[in-house]
């Protein structure tokens, strides 16, 4: 396995995406909520203040995607701009995992709970 890939492991990318809301909540970016937590507890937590905002996050980056791609829309399908929502999916895995981090799972439990419903899904297809 070669750097770049070993780097780009889920759990990887968790601890990376720990490590900037651990930077936000010391530069005290969620106003009240973060002085509550900094110093107290190490991420991830369950904080349903902060998981709530980042669902609520999560409905506006969905949002961004379909701003980026407008070719769901039948009267108006030429808008595509394929970086930008390519840009905007990766917010919303990344928002997804605040709100994991947020709701105190690891990223052991995130990638056991995403693989055990691929399987999941897997055997609903293999039934139709």
């Amino acid at each position: 396995m070669n750097g770049d890939h070993q780097a780009r492991t889920f759990a990887n990318l968790y601890d990376r995406q720990i490590d900037n809301q651990n930077m936000i909540i010391k530069k005290g970016s969620y106003n009240d909520i973060s002085s509550m937590i900094v110093g107290e507890k190490k991420l991830p937590i369950d904080d349903p203040r902060l998981a709530s905002y980042h669902i609520q996050q999560l409905i506006s980056e969905i949002g961004e995607v379909l701003d980026a791609d407008k070719r769901w829309k039948s009267f108006r399908n030429g808008k595509f701009d394929k970086d930008g929502k390519l840009e905007e999916i990766a917010d919303c895995f990344i928002v997804a995992m605040n709100i994991a981090i947020f709701s105190g799972f690891s990223a052991e439990e995130v990638s056991k709970a995403i693989s055990d419903k691929l399987d999941v899904v897997k055997e609903r297809i293999e039934k139709i």
